[in-house]
């Protein structure tokens, strides 16, 4: 019993290890998701600004003929 109660505990403290060792990992992964994330957000926005330029600028051409 107490050879199972000790393997018990070292297969735990092995988890408990390998997940430690995860985390950094894990946050870096998560770090590197939300920059991108964050870098195709800034990507459409850019992307609506240039289209809201140019529908304003074919609405003043447009406005401007019908004068």
């Amino acid at each position: 019993m107490y050879q199972l109660t000790q393997l018990g505990h070292d297969l735990h403290r092995e988890q408990l290890a390998h997940t430690n060792q995860q985390r950094p990992a894990e946050r870096l992964l998560a770090l590197a998701r939300a920059t991108r994330r964050a870098e195709r957000a800034e990507r459409r926005m850019r992307r609506a600004a240039r289209q809201a330029r140019r529908l304003r600028a074919q609405l003043q051409a447009q406005t401007a003929n019908d004068q």
